[in-house]
């Protein structure tokens, strides 16, 4: 396997991780509303916060929906504007994921039948170093300040992001803790998947020299 293969197959991992922990953060989103006291922040029921929190969902995860529109929070044409954004980074990590997945699949299977995935450890290494380097700096930056530059580099010369919660309250179900969370899971996920090639590729090292010895 060469390093354009590393390439592709690296990315179509990464979007997969990007995937679940979109899936695990809406199938875990009750925890939030009742371990941030969503309620008594929005006067609503964990109820009724969770159906507008589906809805926005929703919207931002399948295709087929276009329209956004949450039964008990108002949006504003900027909030609107954002949301949009974020729908289509999560339909092109889809995309993404969906391209990529059979040659993906084909070069993993390759590699552990021909007992090479320890030919790439120093990759699994840099690549599982580079988000720890990333943890880091967030925490000497501060969440707060992160959370600004994760936005403006991820949406250049848009403070659309920026909401406002008199015209978008839907600001107030969605708490930076929240955000902070899933950046945490998000890591947690893709460290688990990148050491853990890097762990396999360390047992088939060792059984290889066990051979040779032989």
């Amino acid at each position: 396997m060469s390093k354009w293969h590393f390439s592709y197959l690296f990315i179509w991992l990464l979007s997969l991780v990007i995937l679940v922990t979109i899936g695990l953060a809406w199938l875990c989103y009750p925890l939030a509303i009742s371990g941030f006291q969503l309620e008594k922040v929005v006067y609503l029921s964990s109820k009724t916060i969770l159906y507008n929190f589906n809805q926005l969902m929703r919207f931002l995860v399948f295709p087929w929906v276009s329209q956004l529109k949450m039964a008990d929070f108002p949006t504003s044409q900027s909030g609107l504007g954002h949301f949009v954004d974020v729908k289509h980074l999560f339909l092109l990590c889809q995309l993404v994921f969906v391209t990529l997945a059979y040659p993906s699949v084909i070069c993993l299977k390759r590699l552990f039948k021909a007992r090479l995935v320890w030919l790439y450890q120093p990759l699994f290494v840099f690549v599982a170093g580079v988000p720890l380097v990333i943890a880091l700096l967030a925490v000497l930056l501060g969440f707060d300040t992160f959370f600004t530059l994760f936005h403006q580099i991820l949406f250049p010369g848009n403070d659309s992001w920026l909401f406002n919660p008199y015209t978008d309250p839907v600001i107030y179900i969605l708490p930076e803790n929240f955000f902070l969370a899933c950046f945490l899971l998000f890591l947690v996920l893709y460290e688990i998947s990148m050491i853990g090639f890097y762990l396999v590729g360390r047992q088939q090292w060792r059984k290889s020299r066990q051979s040779s010895v032989k």
